[in-house]
């Protein structure tokens, strides 16, 4: 299953050959249960107790998994309430979102109206709903919250113009040290490159580009309306999310600091698993700083993948919680994955998907003209029928009989 699909890549820097990795055995647990590396399922106080050691928790989420987030509001109650004080740090919201987060941790906004007052629709574009019982229990335990983001217009501009097309506004936000990536990132990075790279192209009747280009020439010969070339386009992606990285870990540590309190950290799981994205960076900046991280796994070869010793660039400790496979769309439907299906579990009243006549139990089959292996399939066809200005298109399963279904996208 691929992970998260990053909008931004981190940069490569050289490394070490670490040993293969042993794998665990698998036996699938229940929803939200906690597990160690060698799949033995731990109790929420056992998780608690390391937390309790640990400058940075980092607590990876795909942002549209329901159980994911229901896993992280567990967790932050657990901690608060064995009497730990820490700060919650988001990947969410940028660093310009703090005075209104202020006002929040002032208790001068309820968690009902930060969603509104703080833009998050349009900051972060995933729905305020699935994060609003982190800011209720931060409310109720009295945790102050931070934005620990780039701001996007900066980052877009650095990614565009370069540090000299920025003014001084967008310098000012800029992390002070960019740190590349480790070198245990390369494959997935050039995986998720031509992955990207298809993202952008889904629905354009244009041949592949080529990806023997040299980057600078690549730049020059690009022609409007075409799409760059895989080589150009992962250089501004490694920049970027070196960027963007960096940037969370320089705040999150300024925070620890200050405060003189751990941090629970919030993001997506790109930026958590196997140490690479935040942790790494942490570390960089402060080798004294210890750090728990707590990820996500889906299912067997999920889990195989993450807990793969020989991809963490540095040695740390790490916990899982096991979540099936879930997207709550911004459509209306929450579609459960498995091996076999991919599988309507619920439907919003009044939602697109509900006002298209789909009902919790559809089975989809295809969305356009792509079969539905994984969830990808259905993001790129949204996509595809997006770029098309037509409906989503979804072949449905109901009762043994099999149509189709359209959803406006507009």
């Amino acid at each position: 299953m691929t992970r998260l699909i990053l909008p931004l890549l981190l940069a490569m820097v050289a490394g070490c050959v670490k040993p293969a990795a042993v794998t665990p055995p698998w036996v699938s647990p229940p929803p939200g249960s906690f597990l160690s590396a060698d799949a033995s399922p731990l109790p929420d106080s056992a998780v608690v107790a390391l937390a309790r050691e640990a400058d940075f928790i980092l607590m990876g989420e795909s942002h549209t998994n329901p159980c994911d987030h229901a896993v992280q509001a567990r967790l932050i109650e657990a901690l608060a309430v064995s009497g730990l004080r820490f700060s919650i740090g988001l990947e969410m919201l940028p660093v310009t979102s703090q005075p209104v987060l202020d006002r929040f941790n002032d208790r001068r906004i309820s968690a009902a109206d930060l969603g509104e007052e703080v833009g998050w629709e349009k900051l972060w574009g995933y729905s305020y709903s699935l994060y609003r019982p982190i800011f209720e229990l931060a409310e109720k335990f009295d945790l102050p919250v931070a934005g620990l983001n780039i701001p996007r217009q900066t980052l877009l501009a650095f990614r565009d113009k370069g540090n000299e097309g920025l003014t001084q506004a967008d310098r000012d936000a800029l992390p002070r040290r960019i740190i590349a990536a480790s070198p245990a990132q390369l494959k997935a990075l050039e995986m998720q490159a031509k992955l990207h790279q298809t993202m952008r192209t889904a629905g354009q009747p244009q041949p592949a580009p080529k990806t023997d280009t040299p980057p600078a020439k690549a730049k020059a010969q690009a022609m409007p309306g075409n799409p760059p070339s895989i080589n150009s386009m992962a250089e501004k992606f490694y920049l970027v999310q070196a960027l963007w990285d960096s940037m969370m870990a320089e705040q999150a540590l300024a925070w620890q600091r200050r405060l003189n309190q751990p941090m629970l950290i919030l993001s997506g799981g790109g930026h958590v698993e196997h140490g690479w994205g935040i942790e790494y960076r942490l570390r960089t900046l402060d080798p004294k700083a210890v750090c728990l991280a707590v990820m996500p796994v889906r299912d067997k070869d999920d889990f195989k993948a993450q807990t793969d010793a020989s991809q963490r660039p540095l040695p740390g400790k790490q916990v899982f919680f096991h979540c099936a496979a879930q997207h709550k769309s911004r459509l209306g439907m929450n579609i459960l994955f498995d091996d076999t299906a991919m599988r309507v579990e619920s439907v919003d009243p009044g939602s697109r998907a509900d006002n298209a006549g789909l009902m919790a139990g559809d089975v989809l089959l295809k969305a356009g003209d792509r079969e539905l292996r994984e969830a990808m399939n259905l993001h790129f066809a949204a996509m595809t029928a997006s770029r098309q200005k037509k409906p989503l298109e979804l072949t449905v399963l109901r009762s043994g009989r099999t149509f189709t279904l359209a959803i406006p996208l507009d």
